[in-house]
């Protein structure tokens, strides 16, 4: 395991999962237990997304500046922190508190995960090129011909590529969506673990997943090499400066390249653009459709039947997804990080973006329980296959030497469209009603299909 980064990468999004799934009790606790209101719950999301607002680029720096690999290890282990810190009380600001822990713990891997898993896979087929360079050739016969046999001497994918292993760009994009896929698995699993404990204690289940994290975070400790990464200053040739200053101005210039390369490239100023609002719109219904749900059947069940009936239902979601992500993966292998390409996942992503509305629809304007339970599923299904096409088009626009500054940059936007739309929207739930804020929700949804389609558009009508 400790020589296969694709392997590792995948346990990451396991492990990702995990730490998803521990929504479930949590928000469970919120909204049956303790009763919160819209706004509050509003609040606490817009405390999570506040703190990646402020620190997801500064950690996607300091990863790029000193170790994408520990990046990670320190981001399991201070959400884990939160996460089994979270229900000692009932305290509101305390809650907060924990949400903003686990908030810069997400932010800490959020970049370093793919840029270390690229680099690695690089370094790994920079490796292998020169060590098959260095062997010595055999005399070929009439028999040895390498297509006599049917085979096109494609490589078998040492590194967990398959097809895709003789081009590790192919590859890359293809471990983007198969992170999901094992996030989707982490999801599943974490939810059984939660809906069996929270039968017994809803907050004991919730304690116990964060301290599954940590230890998560401590085989990753022990696993993960870094053998692809090289800190700038090395780079450069380690001329020596003051260690501080250095660190400063590394950092700044890193940010800086970032934001350039973010700023002068379509795709990637489309999938930002299309990143805030999609998130903003997300950030709601990720607060309030399970209000919404309850509201509109589930008022009867306590705590721990609420936990059985989410966690089943969310399970459910994470098995529908999987195939989902499955076909991104097998879309994303075949295709090149060419012009043509560009504009198909272009206007991919504004259809993943445009179902992920019309599922939203339905959850807020229903009367009808089994259909807003329906189109909760079709947003969460075609929100989470969007987000996987989103990272995968910002990591393959990206410069290695800046790749997690710019993967950063890409969920810096999310969070910047969750604080300034996810609040307004709880205000508009707590003044007017839930659905009406879903259904604005869903209208942004729609909108935020618009910057991914322009950019399809005008790549088309360049090409032409």
């Amino acid at each position: 395991m400790r020589h296969r980064p694709d392997r590792l990468f995948l346990l990451t999004g396991g492990v990702q999962g995990l730490a998803f799934s521990w929504g479930l009790p949590a928000m469970v606790w919120w909204v049956v237990d303790l009763r919160l209101s819209p706004f509050r719950l509003a609040v606490l999301g817009t405390a999570l997304v506040l703190s990646i607002l402020v620190t997801e680029t500064p950690t996607g720096v300091v990863a790029d500046l000193y170790s994408r690999k520990y990046s990670v290890v320190a981001a399991y282990v201070v959400m884990g922190t939160a996460m089994a810190l979270g229900p000692v009380t009932e305290m509101f600001g305390i809650l907060v508190i924990w949400q903003v822990l686990w908030g810069v713990g997400w932010t800490l891997q959020s970049g370093a995960a793919t840029a270390w898993m690229t680099d690695e896979i690089a370094h790994h087929a920079s490796h292998s090129h020169r060590s098959a360079a260095m062997m010595p050739v055999e005399p070929q016969t009439a028999g040895d011909d390498p297509g006599a046999d049917g085979d096109d001497g494609a490589d078998d994918g040492n590194a967990g590529g398959g097809a895709a292993g003789s081009d590790p760009s192919r590859q890359v994009d293809g471990l983007i969506v198969r992170h999901a896929v094992f996030r989707s698995v982490g999801v599943m699993v974490g939810l059984v673990a939660a809906t069996a404990m929270g039968a017994w204690s809803v907050r004991g289940s919730m304690a116990v997943m964060g301290l599954l994290a940590i230890a998560a975070a401590g085989y990753l400790a022990a696993a993960m090499p870094e053998a692809g990464f090289e800190p700038p200053r090395r780079r450069a040739g380690g001329a020596p400066r003051p260690a501080r200053t250095s660190a400063w101005k590394d950092a700044i210039s890193l940010w800086k390249r970032g934001a350039r390369l973010v700023r002068r490239n379509p795709s990637l100023l489309a999938v930002t653009l299309s990143a805030a609002v999609a998130a903003g719109a997300w950030e709601a219904n990720d607060r309030l459709s399970v209000l919404r749900l309850f509201e509109l059947g589930l008022t009867e069940l306590d705590g721990r039947e609420a936990v059985l009936f989410f966690g089943a239902t969310w399970f459910v979601m994470s098995a529908l997804a999987i195939p989902m992500m499955t076909w991104l993966r097998r879309h994303l292998e075949r295709s090149h990080s060419d012009q043509r390409s560009a504009r198909r996942d272009a206007f991919l992503l504004a259809r993943f973006l445009t179902v992920a509305a019309a599922g939203a629809l339905a959850l807020a304007l229903s009367p009808w329980f089994a259909v807003a339970l329906i189109g909760w599923a079709i947003l969460d299904v075609a929100g989470e296959t969007a987000y996987s096409l989103t990272e995968a088009m910002a990591n393959r626009h990206a410069d290695s030497s800046v790749r997690a500054t710019v993967v950063s940059f890409v969920g810096q936007s999310q969070a910047a469209g969750e604080v300034s739309i996810g609040l307004a929207l709880g205000t508009v739930a707590q003044i007017a009603s839930v659905p009406f804020a879903l259904a604005i929700a869903a209208a942004l949804f729609a909108a935020s299909a618009a910057p991914a389609a322009v950019v399809g558009w005008r790549t088309a009508a360049s090409k032409g």
